[in-house]
């Protein structure tokens, strides 16, 4: 059962650090569920998650989970254990207030936010959560009961009275003789007398007259259309076109990936103290789509993008040199959107020294310095071109 993810939810984890390691596994394969809207399967990764290790944050997000798909009671008694277990868990009582919304128990929504806002005054959102949720609950007291349906009349007589007179107005009919000309059902004859479908609807002079001549004509010369901006002359009236753009965007990437440097603490050079940078030097695998989609003219966006790209930078007296590769397998415009640190998995060649693999772990795999986030920057312009555009 499960799937791709069959290994991981069926293992079985016995120490501490099984335990830690496993979860981490199952967060992180959520994590990407989520981005692609893979709901179900990004609740059962949780749940799993939670079996092993029921920690605040876990039950926060199985509660975003289970908000976006509907489950808004799932949602609240989530959050509800998210806040027990930490009850300095702000992000716990944000999911409270907004599962608690959606279940119109606004007392608890407000409750939810005030305690939130409490944990973080600096911040400026709790307040307007407060508010919007205070707004919410007067909307919903003075709404007014809904009326209580009128039950239809019966008319027992009068569809009696119809029923019957039509039962006999169908008998009697059914007694008549029929017309000679009706002998053979559905078929009429025509004007000239030959036998013809009874739905043929044959014209006369007069009407043929009224629509003249749709006989199909050559055209005899091209003709200019006059087409509106942002449509074509298939489709003039702009109601829906699609346009592939993966060659721009596969190439955009290449051009820009190599030309991206990475600031690294400077390195010493006998005496001297210079400047020190990881380099791109290869853009392999670049795989996925981009496309424009126009619809009643507004023109919407798309990408769904893989690429690798070869990294390296010197170390000591530059003879040395640490290198390596990583790869972003789930490159989309709403995670790009979003700003998390996007998916990636970086490996390190052999030949890196060993003393260079401190850097490796801070400035290529941290997602929040070095290569990570500037290659998260490259994508927000790609972002910003590929709208500006196309």
């Amino acid at each position: 059962p499960g799937g791709a993810h069959s290994d991981v939810l069926s293992a079985v984890a016995e120490t501490a650090e099984e335990k830690e390691a496993l979860v981490a596994e199952l967060r992180e394969r959520a994590k990407k569920s989520f981005a692609r809207k893979e709901m179900p399967v990004c609740e059962t990764l949780y749940s799993k998650a939670l079996e092993v290790m029921p920690e605040p944050a876990l039950y926060a997000n199985r509660s975003a989970v289970r908000f976006a798909m509907g489950r808004f009671a799932d949602a609240k008694s989530d959050a509800e254990e998210a806040v027990r277990l930490d009850a300095a868990y702000a992000k716990g009582y944000y999911r409270l207030g907004a599962a608690s919304e959606k279940v119109e128990a606004f007392d608890e929504a407000i409750a939810a936010y005030e305690k939130g806002k409490a944990l973080e005054p600096q911040s400026k959102l709790w307040p307007g959560y407060v508010e919007k949720a205070k707004a919410a609950k007067v909307e919903f007291d003075n709404r007014p009961p809904p009326e209580e349906p009128k039950p239809a009349p019966i008319e027992t007589y009068e569809i009696s009275a119809r029923l019957k007179a039509s039962l006999e107005a169908s008998s009697a009919s059914s007694k008549k003789k029929a017309p000679a000309e009706s002998a053979f059902r559905g078929y009429k004859l025509d004007s000239q007398g030959r036998k013809t479908t009874f739905f043929n609807n044959e014209l006369d002079e007069d009407t043929k007259k009224l629509i003249g001549d749709i006989a199909p004509k050559k055209v005899a010369e091209s003709v200019q259309m006059d087409v509106a901006d942002g449509a074509s002359a298939w489709n003039q009236s702009g109601t829906f076109e699609e346009k592939n753009h993966t060659t721009y965007a596969k190439k955009w990437l290449r051009d820009e990936a190599l030309k991206l440097m990475v600031d690294l603490p400077p390195r010493q050079l006998g005496a001297q103290t210079i400047p020190q940078f990881l380099t791109i030097t290869d853009v392999t695998d670049v795989r996925g789509d981009a496309s424009t989609a126009t619809a009643r003219g507004k023109k919407k966006h798309f990408f769904d993008l893989a690429f690798t790209l070869k990294w390296q930078f010197s170390v000591d007296d530059g003879v040395a040199v640490a290198s390596g590769s990583a790869a972003f397998p789930d490159v989309t415009g709403d995670a790009v959107l979003q700003g998390d640190p996007l998916d990636c998995h970086i490996s390190v060649d052999s030949n890196t020294p060993q003393h260079a693999h401190a850097l490796v772990q801070s400035y290529v795999k941290h997602e929040t310095t070095g290569l990570r986030p500037a290659v998260l920057d490259l994508c927000k312009a790609f972002l910003d071109d590929f709208t500006k555009s196309k």
